[in-house]
């Protein structure tokens, strides 16, 4: 999905049109072995600096006209910048750039089928929970009844929140609105009230307890573009703008994506995604996405990238919903091509009713109803063992899940229960 956009410098013809670009820069390798988030994010930030000052110095020395002030993309070591295509052109020739990616529209990954929405949870269907069953909340509340999400945060990319819904009231924590700037939460499509409902809804939530971070990166009609969601990662990273304060989710739930097309892909044209994630996973932060509603091979991006947990979509009698994308994912880095099997899970994902705007329920299907089981389940296995490694999560999650191994359901069904029961014996050890 991708809207065509024009941005004119004043005085300037059609023709002299300026494009908005992703600028990744070359920079050494980081290591983070020893490094907690905070000490992290200031060296992402102080390194960073250099190299857009060199880049205002580059468009000062070549007199280059900018459309729009440059942001510092620090999380994936680059920025964002709005010039004319030979501007471009010849900011790519420089040594010290990496590559420039053209600034595109995202879609969200949109449900597949509405059902009536309604005032009440019995009115849009009790039925539609049977997913919290499905992957072992009743075992989890009746053997752990302590496990409940308290302490744990898990941000959230998607349309925004209805904040004071019954079901989420007190529990989102930070709201910042990437599409239209505005202050107070909400939500104007309903797509993020009903993910955040699953994951930490009073009664349609996996982690009542938890707590929600949202960053609105999509409007009403679904469309996003690449540096406001770099953004919004960014933000995610580090939400008050102060690394010495761990206010960080732990998890972070992604139902959004792009689809893309069967065959062998360069790992390098999705680079600042690829590169956003991985700073994501060396912070401690969980990536969550799903895989997509194709209902073919392969699974959209991100979810289909290396190294993120993609989720496809099941139905209550355990089949894989005919919509989830399947796998495998084909991609070339560097050198080398490797075949992923996608999705790394499945999850409850058709007829799953939960929270929408204005105090109401409906029941949607998708791999993003999915996905929020998934980071909810997450949230669980993260408060009874904090210290775990993000390595160690999606070990323990594929170890626990029903096994199936293919391309299809992934490695398996997650089971919350299982997930939780392996957390707390890994604590013991």
């Amino acid at each position: 999905m991708k809207f065509p956009f024009l941005i004119l410098a004043a005085g300037m013809s059609l023709a002299a049109h300026s494009d908005n670009y992703v600028v990744l820069f070359k920079q050494a390798e980081i290591s983070v072995g020893s490094l907690e988030h905070g000490a992290y994010t200031q060296v992402l930030q102080e390194s960073n600096l250099k190299s857009i000052t060199d880049l205002e110095k580059w468009i000062s020395r070549n007199r280059i006209r900018t459309e729009k002030k440059i942001k510092n993309l620090w999380l994936v070591r680059g920025a964002t910048l709005s010039v004319s295509p030979e501007a471009a052109n010849k900011l790519k020739k420089e040594p010290w750039i990496h590559g420039l990616y053209l600034d595109k529209t995202r879609p969200m990954v949109p449900p597949q089928t509405n059902y009536p929405a309604g005032s009440s949870l019995g009115e849009a269907g009790e039925d539609g929970t049977w997913g919290l069953e499905k992957i072992g909340l009743t075992q989890i509340r009746q053997e752990f009844p302590f496990v409940d999400g308290t302490g744990i945060s898990v941000g959230v990319l998607d349309t925004g929140v209805q904040s004071k819904h019954p079901e989420l009231s007190g529990k989102v924590t930070h709201f910042r609105d990437f599409v239209n700037g505005l202050p107070h939460e909400y939500d104007d499509h309903g797509h993020g009230t009903h993910v955040s409902g699953t994951i930490a809804g009073k009664d349609v939530g996996l982690a009542p307890k938890s707590k929600i971070l949202m960053a609105k990166i999509f409007g009403a009609v679904g469309g996003g573009k690449d540096s406001t969601i770099l953004e919004a990662m960014q933000w995610q990273f580090d939400p008050d703008g102060d690394p010495t304060t761990a206010d960080y989710p732990r998890v972070i739930n992604n139902s959004w994506g792009a689809d893309i097309e069967e065959g062998i892909h360069d790992i390098e044209e999705f680079l600042p995604y690829h590169l956003a994630i991985q700073t994501w996973i060396n912070g401690g932060i969980v990536p969550v996405f799903a895989a997509g509603n194709s209902g073919k091979s392969p699974n959209g991006m991100p979810g289909g990238l290396p190294d993120v947990i993609a989720v496809g979509a099941i139905n209550a009698n355990s089949e894989l919903a005919d919509f989830s994308s399947i796998g495998p994912n084909l991609w070339k880095i560097g050198q080398t091509i490797i075949t992923l099997m996608k999705p790394d899970v499945s999850a409850p994902g058709v007829g799953i009713a939960s929270s929408l705007p204005g105090n109401k329920y409906t029941q949607w299907d998708g791999t993003s109803m999915a996905t929020p089981h998934v980071s909810g389940a997450i949230a669980l296995l993260l408060q009874v063992n904090p210290k775990l490694t993000v390595a160690e999560v999606k070990q323990l999650l594929l170890e626990t899940s029903e096994k199936k191994a293919d391309n299809q359901f992934g490695y398996g069904i997650v089971n919350a229960y299982e997930l939780v029961k392996a957390g707390i014996q890994r604590k013991g050890k």
